[in-house]
C-alpha cells in the first residue's frame, strides 16, 4: 500500500485546526457544558501539531508530551467531562469511581515504571480507552433514557460520544497489532479513523443551533 504518511498527518493537523476554528465560532452556541471536551481536544490537537514540527525541527523523542498530555490530562478531562454530563445520581457515582480507578491507575503505573515518561504505555493506554467507553455507555443509556433523544441532532454531546466511540473503539486493534502491520497501513487506518471522527465533529458543530444546557 502506498500511503504518503507525512501528507497524512498534515491533512489531519488541518482537519483539527478546522474542527478548533469552528469550535470557538460556534462557542456560544455548544454551551458551556462541552467546555472539558473542548480544552482536552484543542490539547491534543495542539501537542499533535507541536511534536510533529518540534521532531521535524529536533529530531528527538516526543513521548514526554504524549504520555502527559494524551494519556494523563486528556483523557482525564474527556472522564470528568462525563461527569459533569452525567445527572443521575447513581450513574454519577459510578463515572467517580471510573474517575479514582483512572487516578489510580496513572499512580501505580508510575510507581512501577520509572521510564514511563520516555516510553508512550500502551497498557495505561488500553485502560484509559475502556474507562472512556463506559463513560460513553453511562451517557447513551442516560441520554437515550431522557427528552435529549428527540433532539439529538442537536446534542453536541451525543456527536462527541459518537466521534469518541469510533476513533477509540477502531484504534484498539491497529494498536495492538502494530508491530505486525505494515507501517503505511497503521498509519493509514489511523488517518482515516481520524478523519471519520472529526467529520462527525463538524457535522456536529454544524447542526447544533443552540445551547443545551440543563
Amino acid at each position: 500500500m502506498n500511503w504518503n504518511i507525512e501528507v497524512g498527518k498534515q491533512i489531519s493537523m488541518v482537519i483539527s485546526v478546522v474542527v478548533m476554528v469552528l469550535m470557538i465560532i460556534k462557542s456560544r452556541k455548544i454551551g458551556k457544558e462541552n467546555l472539558f471536551f473542548i480544552i482536552g481536544y484543542v490539547l491534543l490537537s495542539m501537542i499533535d501539531i507541536f511534536c510533529y514540527f518540534y521532531f521535524k525541527a529536533t529530531n528527538q523523542s516526543t513521548e514526554i508530551f504524549y504520555v502527559i498530555g494524551f494519556l494523563v490530562i486528556a483523557f482525564f478531562l474527556y472522564l470528568l467531562y462525563y461527569y459533569r454530563l452525567l445527572y443521575l445520581p447513581v450513574l454519577r457515582k459510578i463515572q467517580l469511581v471510573l474517575l479514582i480507578i483512572f487516578a489510580i491507575n496513572i499512580i501505580v503505573m508510575f510507581c512501577i515504571k520509572a521510564d514511563l515518561l520516555h516510553h508512550f504505555s500502551f497498557s495505561i493506554l488500553y485502560t484509559d480507552i475502556l474507562l472512556l467507553m463506559f463513560s460513553i455507555i453511562l451517557f447513551l443509556y442516560q441520554t437515550f433514557n431522557s427528552d435529549k433523544i428527540l433532539d439529538l441532532n442537536n446534542y453536541f454531546p451525543f456527536w462527541i460520544s459518537v466521534a469518541l466511540l469510533i476513533l477509540f473503539i477502531g484504534s484498539i486493534p491497529i494498536f495492538y497489532f502494530r508491530t505486525t502491520v505494515s507501517e503505511h497501513i497503521y498509519f493509514f487506518i489511523l488517518f482515516m479513523l481520524n478523519f471519520i471522527s472529526n467529520g462527525i465533529l463538524i457535522l456536529g458543530l454544524i447542526l447544533n443551533k443552540q445551547a443545551r444546557l440543563r
